[in-house]
């Protein structure tokens, strides 16, 4: 009888061992993530949102769940890089020209004239997230881990009055953030710095005459109510924006949750750029042939007038690079590797396409 009790004492204690390591190598634990969004629930990043959203949850069999306050239900844009930092929000989007004295690495991408093609801009900012140290240092400084970056698509103008060329912005007042401010008032044009859902109101309102835009995010924001005109500038896109969480939940988490987190957000960039590339053009068409009983009319810079445009913004790397020494940075080393990596994907996408059309 002794000898069978022990058989069976240790039969429970081995079994009791095997389910613990079982559930330190395989199962995860509850998740229920509050993410801060800036935007509305519509439009090509809120869809790719979404499917990211929900295939974490797939992937981790329903232990981690992420809900969405969009619209900035949860906190500001300004104010979500301390937020997620402070734990106030476990993930939010966070926007590198809303915070331009403490993400200034990140906020090189987003001058003016730097950035051009979605898929490479995405792919370039995707992998400096993780591989420049000057990047991942700034981030972790405010207790943040970036899982992965936005970027717009080329920056344009809408507006109540046609625009076709710089003396047509003379006295304009324009929405605008970031160096796009100062690109305006380079031109002639009176920037207004509000928040992208404040733009609506302040149009319709007639406080500002138009706003710096992304043409997909036109029918997303309902802008195409009050606008009247589109000017085609492809001004440099906007890479500076991205999901982070914060640093000491990451830490936290089991191996095998972030392994998904991970995976999945590095997936995130090739969906986003084509659903971004997608909506461009089908949005052109839309705004053009009528939304809601309302047309856009087009207008694209020629490239002679996009060339004054472009001069005007020659001043920006120079500032910014003064900006960066004075914080103990060295630019060159920054612009080197932001150009080399952006360099290997330009390569590849002269070679072979943008991923979703290979074969």
């Amino acid at each position: 009888m002794k000898i069978k009790a022990m058989l069976t004492r240790r039969f429970v204690m081995l079994t009791a061992l095997a389910s613990l390591s079982a559930f330190s190598t395989n199962a995860y634990a509850d998740y229920n993530l509050r993410f801060s969004e800036i935007g509305p629930p519509r439009g090509a990043r809120a869809e790719v949102m979404q499917w990211w959203a929900d295939e974490v949850t797939r992937r981790t069999d329903g232990e981690v769940k992420i809900e969405f306050f969009w619209n900035q239900a949860l906190t500001k844009g300004k104010d979500t890089l301390r937020a997620v930092g402070t734990g106030l929000a476990d993930m939010g989007t966070i926007m590198g020209i809303y915070n331009p004295a403490e993400v200034p690495v990140w906020n090189y991408g987003s001058l003016p004239f730097v950035a051009d093609d979605v898929w490479v801009t995405l792919r370039t900012w995707q992998e400096l997230q993780h591989s420049m140290p000057e990047l991942k240092s700034e981030m972790t400084g405010h207790n943040v881990h970036i899982l992965k970056n936005y970027t717009t698509g080329p920056s344009d103008i809408i507006s109540k009055a046609p625009i076709r060329t710089a003396e047509d912005m003379q006295g304009k007042k324009i929405r605008a953030s970031g160096s796009f401010l100062s690109l305006l008032n380079n031109i002639g044009a009176v920037p207004v710095n509000i928040g992208f859902g404040e733009v609506y109101q302040a149009m319709d309102r007639g406080t500002v005459d138009g706003a710096v835009v992304y043409t997909y995010a036109i029918k997303a924001y309902k802008f195409h109510e009050v606008g009247d005109y589109v000017t085609e500038v492809n001004m440099g896109l906007v890479p500076t924006m991205g999901a982070g969480i914060n640093l000491d939940l990451w830490n936290s988490m089991p191996e095998n949750i972030r392994q998904v987190l991970t995976e999945v957000s590095e997936e995130f960039p090739d969906r986003l750029a084509e659903a971004l590339i997608r909506d461009m053009t089908d949005a052109r068409d839309e705004l053009e042939g009528g939304v809601d009983g309302r047309k856009l009319q087009f207008f694209t810079l020629n490239p002679e007038e996009r060339e004054k445009w472009k001069q005007a913004a020659n001043d920006f790397i120079v500032d910014w690079k003064k900006r960066a020494t004075e914080k103990g940075l060295d630019p060159e080393k920054i612009i080197e590797q932001v150009n080399a990596v952006e360099a290997k994907y330009e390569k590849e996408l002269a070679e072979k396409g943008y991923p979703w059309t290979r074969n």
